[in-house]
């Protein structure tokens, strides 16, 4: 979301500011544009769409954000200007790519030349210290490292396995909790999409600190949240005046507010996850530890591995919590929008869910059994990739596809939202149509090593060298997510809902596309025998769960600092 107060980031905002901006913008932009198109007999640039000399297209991009539509734009300019896509917007110049042939073409084949990310000073080099593995450019030894570690300690095929046990007693203790609300039959709103980020925060809490979030108001889930936001909102363009002009990175730190407080902010960090390890170290002193990537990591002395020690491991351990818990609880809610909003399906997979586990609470392991989850998966991330237009790449040399050249330097979005909505790919694709997918029973892993592009189901984890590392744990999420929410709800509109429904009045708070907690969704109990059966569950699932530490202790013990200006806004 973006923040309602900004004042605390330095941007332009007096008169000066913004008159030395439109200079910049006059001055720069026709000049930068006239050099990457003067070289003779240099293979063509990719169309653009038509804007204005100095400013581009952005009056067209800005009118878009404002109404939480710039998805549509970038698809619209896919269908009119082809494949690939130059969208220029002041000085600052993106390339969309916008088919599965240009993504196979640009990201997986040319990975040794796009991998790498921009620069940006104020959210890598500051905010996060050069040590968040998603902002890390590709030859950055640490980003391989990182990486390495990640899916050895967290996201391989048997380390995402290992963190079942958290996701079936989350995602236990989430369905108990809905069914004993109040003793009522229906609950929906705030307070669903409350519970719903507290069970996937703690699931990945458990998963990387080996500790969990008890309450569905706990702090430490709109801190978290917070922090990440921070880092997103100042890597985007002309947020954050250093990254115009980098130049101004070689002031005085005295002569840098900026810097001041995003050096806080990593300070700040930092201490939280510390107290962590603190503690983790004290548990083991104990003889008890946990089996999850900090205290795995910690227990077997591999901090060596790290450039910046066993400090850098519990750094990225909240990186991890950061890059999966809200990107898989908007999953489960997209999950949940196209269920409302298309009841028959809803009622074909519930079936199928039941007809195999019958009054048993569902497990992962059931999915080989009803393939038809593994096509709401698909359509899931089809429909709706929580990350609709990717995040940036840049390239190192030049890249040529179908006679058209990105230049050497230039930014790349992988434009999930418009290869996914394509109709030539995916007919009617704006409808929810799990049945796409009928004769496709590949893994995540499967389909996006598929030789042949065009049979990739979805590239809602990326592509090439910086693909999402935790796609083998998200499947399990979503998965789990999917069968148990249909196993003991019907997912209907809420009470107070507007209809028809109309997805405009509650989609794009929080990313483009994505329904956010305005979503008039409800969950009602499908009959008083699966309470009891919820309940039996859940009581199992107690005596079954090793008990963890708190990420925050009642009293506030490990929580965030407060910093000494206005945070981001929260949820």
């Amino acid at each position: 979301m973006i923040p309602k107060n900004t004042d605390n980031v330095f941007v332009f905002k007096d008169s000066f500011r913004a008159l030395a901006f439109l200079v910049l913008i006059a001055v720069v932009a026709p000049y930068l544009y006239h050099l990457q198109n003067k070289k003779q007999g240099q293979v063509p640039l990719p169309p653009s769409p038509p804007g204005n000399l100095v400013t581009g297209s952005l009056s067209e991009v800005l009118a878009a954000v404002k109404i939480k539509q710039q998805h549509l734009l970038f698809e619209r300019w896919a269908r009119e200007y082809g494949e690939i896509v130059r969208v220029r917007s002041g000085p600052f110049v993106q390339y969309f790519i916008n088919s599965d042939g240009a993504v196979k073409e640009v990201f997986d084949r040319n990975s040794a030349f796009t991998s790498q990310r921009p620069r940006w000073i104020a959210s890598n080099e500051q905010i996060c210290n050069r040590l968040n593995v998603l902002f890390l450019s590709a030859d950055d030894p640490k980003w391989k490292n990182q990486r390495k570690i990640i899916h050895s300690y967290l996201t391989s095929v048997s380390r995402a396995d290992a963190g079942l046990p958290f996701l079936h007693h989350e995602s236990a203790k989430f369905l108990y909790q809905m069914c004993q609300e109040q003793d009522t039959t229906e609950v929906g709103g705030w307070k669903l999409y409350k519970r719903i980020l507290r069970y996937t925060y703690s699931t990945f809490a458990s998963q990387t600190f080996g500790m969990d979030i008890p309450g569905d108001d706990d702090q430490v889930i709109t801190d978290i949240h917070e922090t990440g936001l921070a880092q997103i909102l100042q890597t985007l363009p002309g947020a954050n005046i250093v990254d115009v002009l980098p130049i101004l990175d070689k002031l005085p730190l005295f002569l840098k507010p900026w810097e001041r407080q995003n050096r806080q902010r990593f300070d700040r960090d930092m201490r939280f996850v510390k107290e962590k390890l603190e503690r983790l170290k004290r548990l083991r002193a104990r003889g008890s530890t946990s089996d999850a990537f900090l205290p795995l990591i910690e227990s077997e002395d591999k901090g060596s591995e790290f450039s910046a020690g066993i400090d850098e491991a519990a750094y990225l351990s909240l990186m991890l919590v950061i890059g999966a818990a809200d990107t898989s609880a908007l999953s489960t809610w997209s999950f949940m929008q196209a269920m409302m909003m298309y009841p028959d399906v809803q009622i074909k997979a519930r079936s199928a869910v039941i007809s195999v586990v019958g009054n048993r609470i569902p497990v992962f392991e059931d999915i080989d059994q009803i393939p038809y989850v593994r096509c709401l998966m698909k359509e899931t991330w089809r429909w709706r990739p929580p990350v609709a237009l990717g995040h940036p790449h840049t390239t190192t040399k030049d890249v040529i596809y179908k006679n058209m050249r990105i230049p050497a330097g230039s930014q790349i979005h992988l434009n999930a939202w418009a290869v996914q909505h394509d109709p030539v790919r995916y007919p009617d694709p704006n409808a929810f149509i799990p049945e796409r997918f009928t004769n496709d029973h590949t893994t995540t892993m499967q389909s996006i090593n598929a030789k042949d592009v065009s049979q990739r189901d979805h590239f809602a984890f990326g592509a090439g060298r910086r693909i999402c590392p935790g796609y083998h744990v998200a499947e399990r999420s979503l998965a789990v997510a999917i069968m148990r929410i249909l196993w003991a709800f019907e997912i209907v509109p809420s009470a107070d809902a507007k209809l028809p429904l109309n997805t405009l009045d509650f989609e794009g708070e929080a990313m483009p596309a994505m329904a956010d907690k305005r979503m008039p969704v409800s969950l009602r109990l499908i009959s008083e025998e699966r309470r009891r059966d919820i309940e039996r569950a859940f009581e199992i699932a107690l005596a079954e769960r090793k008990n963890l530490e708190p990420l925050v202790h009642e009293d506030g013990t490990g929580a965030f600092e407060k910093l000494s200006f206005v945070n981001f806004g929260g949820h």
